[in-house]
C-alpha cells in the first residue's frame, strides 16, 4: 500500500494569458511574419463598384454613302447613255453653199428666192431653230437636179416624227416606201415614189434625228436606193454641230 503523507500540496498558480498586452503585429511565428493583420469590421459595407464595359459599335452609314454612290454613278452612266444621241445631234444649224456632197448649189436669184419663201414658211409652220432650202445640181447631168429642204430643231421621238409624216401624207401621195440605215443613232430614213406639183415623177426621201428634218425630191429617175445614199451624204455635209 503507498504511504500517504500528510503533508499538504502546493496550490497550482492562476491562469495567465501569454499574449495579454500584445498587438496582433507583434506576432511573429516562423513562416508567418508576412501575414497582414486582419482589418477589423467598420459596419458600413462598401458600396459595389460598376464597371461599363463600351461595345464598339458598328458604323452603317459609310455602307449606305457607298450603296447611294454606287447608284448614283449607275443612274449617271444610263442618263449619259440615253441622252448621248440627243446631245450628238442637237444643237445644229444647216450651211448650204458652194458644193455638197458632189452637188452644185443653184445661185439663180429666183431660185434663192424662192428658196427663201420655204425657209420663212417652214419656220412658220413648224417653229423651228432654223430652216434650210436649197436646189442641187448634179454637175453630171442637168437633168438629175435634187431640192433639198428642211428645218433644224429639237426631235425627242425620231421614229415616231418619221410615222406621223408618212402618214399625214394621205393614201397615193408616196407609194412604196422604204426604210434605209442613217449610220446614225436613233436616226430614220425612208424614200418613196411620189409627184411633185407639176406632176413630175421623183423619188422623196426624208429624214429625222434628234437636231434636224431633211427632205430631198430626186429627179431624173433616181432609184431610191441612190436615192437614200444621196441623202445621207447631203445631210453630213450642210449639218453644223453648234
Amino acid at each position: 500500500m503507498p504511504r500517504v503523507t500528510e503533508r499538504p500540496t502546493r496550490p497550482l498558480p492562476p491562469a495567465v494569458d501569454p499574449w495579454a498586452g500584445q498587438d496582433d503585429t507583434a506576432i511573429n511565428f516562423v513562416g508567418m511574419a508576412g501575414i497582414p493583420p486582419r482589418p477589423e469590421p467598420t459596419g458600413v459595407l462598401p458600396e459595389p463598384q460598376v464597371v461599363y464595359v463600351e461595345r464598339p459599335r458598328r458604323r452603317r452609314w459609310p455602307w449606305v454613302l457607298g450603296v447611294l454612290g454606287v447608284l448614283s454613278l449607275a443612274c449617271c452612266g444610263v442618263l449619259v447613255a440615253v441622252t448621248e444621241p440627243i446631245r450628238a445631234q442637237y444643237p445644229v444649224h444647216a450651211e448650204i453653199h458652194g458644193r455638197v456632197a458632189g452637188f452644185v448649189v443653184d445661185g439663180d436669184p429666183k431660185v434663192r428666192a424662192e428658196a427663201v419663201k420655204i425657209v420663212s414658211r417652214i419656220k412658220a409652220d413648224q417653229g423651228a431653230d432654223g430652216a434650210f432650202a436649197a436646189k442641187l445640181d448634179d454637175p453630171a447631168d442637168a437633168k438629175r437636179p435634187v431640192v433639198v429642204f428642211g428645218a433644224t430643231r429639237l426631235v425627242w421621238d425620231p421614229a415616231a416624227e418619221m410615222k406621223k409624216a408618212i402618214g399625214g401624207l394621205g393614201d397615193g401621195l408616196v407609194t412604196d416606201v422604204r426604210s434605209y440605215q442613217m449610220r446614225v443613232r436613233d436616226a430614220q430614213l425612208r424614200c418613196g415614189d411620189t409627184h411633185d406639183d407639176q406632176g413630175t415623177a421623183v423619188v422623196v426621201c426624208a429624214w429625222f434625228d434628234h437636231g434636224s428634218v431633211g427632205v430631198g425630191l430626186f429627179y431624173g429617175g433616181r432609184t431610191k436606193d441612190a436615192s437614200a445614199a444621196a441623202l445621207r451624204e447631203i445631210r453630213a455635209a450642210i449639218l453644223v454641230k453648234d
